[in-house]
């Protein structure tokens, strides 16, 4: 059976180990965590094994995941003094692209991967790319890995920056949207208990309206909005505001920092 190992044991790394253990994709004991802090264990499953040699880690892996933080990559792939032939590397790093870890060695398999925060509730969606080395069944085997945490996707590399903007960053902007509706809500004098489920559970609602109608976005709202009604009256202000043009350039800028992390991994 495979073994996987997580060089950096943080919330991502969590998700997507859990998810695998959930799943059943392998036991918990071919699971493998390293990380220099090892505190970072703690929050992990007991029956999960922990490693504390790198190199002794990755002989004994077949899969490896670099879930460490993208200014981290580097020192790690410094670190790593062994043959590394036949094992499937999965990077999840932000703007840090495939050739700048493949010039670390004389081949590699390499799959780099965009995942979301929502993996810690088996609700991510995850992006995926990989190298001419990686075949068919170790492309299928980690596609089923993130499959465990929520929806996939395979793209090409060069739109996983802007992937970023859209599906890795984007559930911050909506955490903003739910505090500003909260924030507004005390505004108006309505202040319950469950006030945040209340806007939480409209957001969900929305979302699967759009997900099982064959509406078009500007039809729903349409739908909602009846004229000079109380909708039209609120979208009149976001549109006075410019919000769309907003989260347009909000975008514009998550996917410019991406690539200039791959300029400072590189």
């Amino acid at each position: 059976m495979n073994k996987i190992l997580f060089i950096g044991a943080g919330n991502m790394a969590y998700a997507i180990a859990c998810g695998i253990s959930k799943a059943g994709l392998v036991c918990d004991s071919n699971i493998i965590l390293f990380d220099k802090n090892e505190e970072q264990f703690s929050k992990f499953p007991s029956t999960f094994s922990k490693a504390s040699d790198l190199n002794e880690a990755i002989l004994c892996a077949d899969y490896i995941f670099f879930s460490v933080k993208p200014q981290n990559i580097k020192d790690v792939l410094g670190e790593i003094k062994v043959k590394t032939e036949g094992k499937v590397f999965i990077s999840i790093c932000a703007g840090v692209t495939m050739e700048s870890i493949e010039k670390h060695f004389d081949t590699i398999k390499l799959i780099r991967t965009m995942p979301n925060t929502p993996l810690l509730i088996g609700q991510g969606v995850t992006a995926l790319c990989k190298n001419k080395n990686v075949s068919k069944e170790e492309f299928d085997f980690v596609k089923s890995i993130f499959a465990s945490c929520g929806i996939v996707t395979e793209i090409d590399e060069k739109d996983i920056n802007a992937l970023t903007a859209i599906t890795s960053s984007s559930p911050a902007y909506i955490y903003l949207f739910i505090k500003s509706m909260y924030e507004g809500a005390k505004a108006l004098g309505f202040d319950y208990d469950n006030t945040v489920e209340l806007i939480c559970k409209t957001f969900i609602g929305s979302a699967n309206m759009v997900l099982s109608s064959d509406k078009t976005l500007d039809e729903q709202i349409r739908m909602v909005k009846s004229p000079n009604g109380t909708t039209e009256k609120a979208l009149n202000v976001f549109e006075d505001k410019g919000v769309e043009k907003i989260i347009l350039d909000a975008m514009k800028a998550c996917e410019k920092r991406a690539f200039e992390l791959a300029e400072l991994n590189k």
